[in-house]
């Protein structure tokens, strides 16, 4: 372990001087970037694509020339060994010790700054899956008795046994730590989405991860470690019961979460915003408010992070047809509203996305933000395709990976994919769409923070 971390503190150095050029240092560049005389503050990255849907989570490394920073979210995807970690070290099953250290050497490769994301909760209320011996995954392994009726992990009624499993996932972030070298570290991804999923475990679940942060810290002093917050539950938006106990969704609402964030042990305050919730909401005239990282700035000296945002460009319905059940449902986003107070055209699509985009960092310049992340860098889905109905399997990779995604988690399943797999700043092949040229003369500017 000594060793390794060494070479990842060495890395990390690395990592800092190569990231004072502009987005086209490491990796391979679709296009040779030409950095202006101008400077940005932060960091500009996006997750890697995924590919076949016959080997989901398929990932793939390019267009490295859009971004400086590597977001490799892998979240709670790939388990964790719960019973093969413990205070001295994991002993995990080989094929999928293989798994991960084949993906770090890639990750790696590519030259960027990498920022790794992991969780150790499923669906944000439950501890994550835990991988077999011949690397298969297993859901739901916790006793009945653990888990609450909302399926919520019982981390007051646990204690003992959550004291074990957060040895053991201190141990697990240490092994992906050595292998990833990252420079910075999310050791939970949204994590005050369970202060509203699961409010009678908050204050265990809060002392669970701080001390995990504490022990990570005091083995990688120079790792810059943070906790990432969903924006649109800070506000109360995102679903009726995330409103603050005034019944407010409003400033005072957002003001009394980020108090609430701020006293919890990190290294920056980060954010996951996907604003195009605010639709579903009356609180400023359906209207994402303006002034949001003003008041992060006035309440903090922390650098601030997007760790993860985007805005969907293709229409969603509500449901699509599988096989012989199921029906073309009506669209999900409306025909017109207003988004940062301007325009009453549709919300999902590429001039609304561009709007968006341009606004996210001319905040993240004027604010001096550490870092954005836009969510995808290339559309997962043909946009063409997914935005028709019905989406037949046998005709495209893209209604294969829907009906995929619906086999796995039903409709909720497949809205997510559709969701967030027409975001990026390329469509499916790979061309730019209209706010990726915004991007660019941002992330050709040299870095300077």
């Amino acid at each position: 372990m000594t060793v390794l971390r060494v070479t990842w503190l060495a890395a990390l150095l690395a990592s800092v001087a190569a990231a004072l050029l502009a987005c086209g240092g490491g990796g391979s560049a679709t296009e040779d970037p030409q950095p202006s005389a101008e400077t940005r503050s932060f960091l500009m990255g996006s997750t890697p694509f995924f590919g076949s849907p016959t080997s989901f989570p398929d990932w793939r490394f390019e267009n490295m020339g859009d971004r400086d920073l590597l977001s490799v979210h892998v979240d709670d995807f790939w388990g964790v060994p719960w019973d093969q970690c413990d205070a001295s070290d994991c002993t995990v099953p080989s094929v999928w010790d293989t798994k991960w250290r084949d993906f770090a050497t890639a990750v790696r490769g590519t030259g960027k700054t990498i920022f790794l994301t992991v969780s150790p909760l499923s669906d944000r209320k439950t501890l994550a899956k835990r991988p077999l011996a011949n690397g298969a995954l297993e859901e739901h392994w916790l006793p009945a008795s653990v888990v609450d009726a909302n399926g919520c992990y019982k981390f007051v009624e646990d204690a003992a046994n959550a004291a074990i499993y957060k040895t053991a996932y201190i141990s697990f972030l240490k092994y992906l730590i050595d292998l990833f070298q990252p420079t910075y570290l999310s050791p939970t991804a949204e994590m005050n989405m369970p202060f509203t999923t699961c409010p009678a475990q908050k204050a265990a679940w809060i002392a669970w991860y701080s001390d995990v942060y504490a022990a990570i810290k005091a083995a990688y002093p120079a790792l810059i470690v943070f906790p990432t917050f969903q924006m649109e539950y800070m506000y109360g938006v995102a679903e009726p019961a995330a409103a603050c106990a005034s019944g407010t969704t409003d400033d005072e609402c957002f003001d009394q979460h980020l108090a609430e964030a701020l006293a919890i042990p990190a290294d920056r305050i980060a954010f996951s915003t996907y604003p195009s919730a605010w639709v579903y909401s009356s609180v400023y005239g359906h209207s994402q408010p303006t002034d949001t990282y003003e008041r992060v700035a006035n309440a903090t000296s922390r650098k601030i992070w997007v760790s993860e945002t985007g805005w969907p460009a293709v229409p969603l319905l509500a449901s699509y047809p599988h096989g012989s059940s199921g029906a073309c449902g009506s669209e999900l986003y409306p025909a017109s509203l207003t988004v940062l107070g301007v325009g009453t055209f549709g919300l999902a699509n590429d001039d609304r996305q561009a709007q968006y985009l341009s606004w996210l960092l001319g905040e993240a310049q004027n604010r001096r933000f550490e870092a954005v992340v836009w969510w995808l860098n290339r559309d997962y889905l043909d946009g063409t395709v997914a935005s028709a109905c019905p989406c037949t399997p046998s005709t495209s990779d893209t209604c294969q990976l829907a009906d995929l995604f619906h086999t796995i988690g039903g409709d909720f399943g497949e809205t997510m994919l559709r969701v967030f797999g027409n975001m990026a700043l390329r469509y499916y092949d790979g061309s730019p769409r209209p706010g990726y040229t915004t991007w660019k003369q941002y992330c050709d500017r040299t870095y300077a923070p």
